[in-house]
């Protein structure tokens, strides 16, 4: 591998390579998932969350390593991969203001991140970004 995974997703990755523990903490990371038992992983589940992120064999195998006495269980997914939780932050704000310097919205800020325009605002806000600069001052 080539960056340390913290616990549930270096299971994963040993089960199902790293690039689908990363797949799944990229989609679910900081959320409490459903894994289900694998023979749940047949007919009917192409659009389950799990099938689309990894694959319908990646995620059979992933069902079968989480599973216990035949019943799926719910996982927690690390929230990111590396680093602490400052610096994670720190990165957010800094692809936030990124974007917003190449005039992108707050609609399209928060689509492209995984954020809520709120959160897009709140980092314009201690950035010190007026909402509308573009208007000049009155006075």
């Amino acid at each position: 591998m080539t960056e340390k995974l913290p616990g549930v997703l270096a299971e994963i990755a040993e089960v199902a390579g790293e690039t689908a523990a990363l797949a799944i903490a990229a989609r679910h990371g900081g959320r409490r998932v459903y894994f289900p038992a694998q023979s749940k992983l047949l007919d009917g589940y192409e659009s389950y969350w799990l099938v689309e992120c990894v694959g319908i064999e990646l995620a059979r195998k992933i069902c079968a390593h989480f599973e216990v006495d035949g019943r799926g269980q719910r996982i927690d997914i690390p929230l990111h991969v590396g680093g602490t939780y400052k610096q994670f932050v720190r990165s957010v704000a800094e692809r936030v203001h990124k974007l917003d310097r190449e005039g992108k919205s707050s609609t399209e800020i928060s689509k492209q991140l995984g954020l809520t325009q709120r959160t897009v605002h709140r980092h314009r806000a201690k950035h010190g970004k007026k909402k509308n600069d573009k208007q000049g001052n009155l006075f």
